[in-house]
């Protein structure tokens, strides 16, 4: 984030504001820590495929990628899963096409909503920040303001 965003922010919030007033930049800090939106990135292979064993996706669609006699779709949307993860690519859960696959799953009774929107959640990446950002989140603040 950029201190401008940063700047921003703490405005945005009473809480870091009264912080950033008291020159308290680490509580001012991690406020914006708490509040600041979290940004989606790519989930680990390792992540994904923890997080499916445990809410009982990977074995419902080791089993679908298994059985020859289950149609396509939704087998091939089980396959592509399973080859993905266990070739160690990350996958990128906003991306349209890992959107359709998890679509189909959900469609096809292979995957319920709330196992995709776990795996979606791991996406989300918390933002922090230091004193030093809060710092230069100040300097900006002096500059938008113009005073010296």
């Amino acid at each position: 984030m950029t201190p401008t965003a940063l700047y921003a922010l703490i405005q945005s919030d009473a809480t870091a504001a009264a912080f950033f007033v008291a020159g308290n930049d680490t509580a001012c800090a991690l406020r914006c820590g708490v509040i600041a939106p979290a940004i989606r990135q790519r989930v680990s292979a390792d992540r994904i495929q923890e997080a499916s064993s445990l809410n009982g996706l990977w074995g419902t669609l080791k089993i679908a990628a298994l059985n020859t006699s289950l149609t396509d779709p939704p087998r091939g949307a089980a396959i592509a899963f399973i080859d993905w993860v266990e070739a160690g690519r990350a996958l990128d859960m906003d991306n349209a096409a890992v959107q359709q696959m998890a679509a189909t799953l959900v469609t096809y009774s292979l995957a319920t909503a709330e196992q995709i929107a776990q795996l979606s959640a791991l996406a989300d990446t918390p933002q922090t920040f230091t004193a030093v950002d809060v710092g230069a989140a100040r300097q900006e603040g002096v500059s938008i303001n113009g005073a010296t």
